[in-house]
């Protein structure tokens, strides 16, 4: 993993990839997918993404104003998947999915280390807009592996694109979430999420 200038770490989501949100508020760490994020501004470097305010994401936000955006490749399409329709309230996703972690430069929550990239950032103003909450954020650190970018996404990365429903769409083709099962060792129990709309992400 190598750091890259904070600008270019912008293009790591100029193509709409997916990416897994990263929050950490009283040594509790959350991570929720986002498919609704975008780069918004160069001077200084900054992206913004939707949550649901009903979101543990959104909770921890509000109190520590700091993020990581990590970036998944297609290896993690279960576990993406996953964080994006189950609440951190109910289960540690990070432990269940058994993601990686390592503490971040600049920021509090910690970077998933399963990912190929990562933009650490502090949130500069948030607004509701509908049934969401629209956030903006300043980006202070981009880290990449080098193998996968090179100015821009290399054809090996094999970046994420959330369709609606289970489909992505990566370099390859479109993937069905559903036809990649998590391990059973990995799987909630029975029951454990009365509503897992809750934390749907689109």
């Amino acid at each position: 993993m190598i750091e890259i200038p904070a600008l270019m770490g912008l293009r790591m989501i100029n193509d709409g990839s997916v990416s897994l949100l990263s929050t950490r508020f009283e040594e509790k760490t959350n991570v929720c997918t986002l498919s609704w994020q975008t780069p918004l501004s160069q001077d200084p470097p900054m992206v913004g993404f939707s949550l649901a305010p009903s979101s543990r994401s959104h909770d921890f936000l509000r109190q520590t104003g700091e993020f990581v955006l990590s970036i998944p490749d297609a290896s993690l399409i279960a576990e993406t998947h996953f964080c994006g329709t189950h609440t951190g309230k109910i289960v540690d996703k990070i432990r269940l999915m058994e993601l990686r972690t390592m503490r971040a430069r600049r920021v509090s929550p910690l970077l998933i280390t399963n990912c190929i990239g990562h933009l650490e950032g502090v949130v500069r103003s948030w607004q509701p807009i509908g049934d969401r909450v629209f956030y903006t954020g300043e980006v202070l650190t981009a880290l990449v592996e080098p193998d996968c970018f090179d100015a821009g996404w290399k054809d090996q990365a094999q970046t994420l694109h959330h369709l609606g429903g289970d489909l992505y769409r990566t370099a390859g083709g479109t993937l069905h979430a559903g036809k990649f099962p998590l391990p059973m060792s990995r799987t909630p129990q029975a029951g454990l999420f009365d509503n897992p709309r809750e934390e749907r992400f689109l």
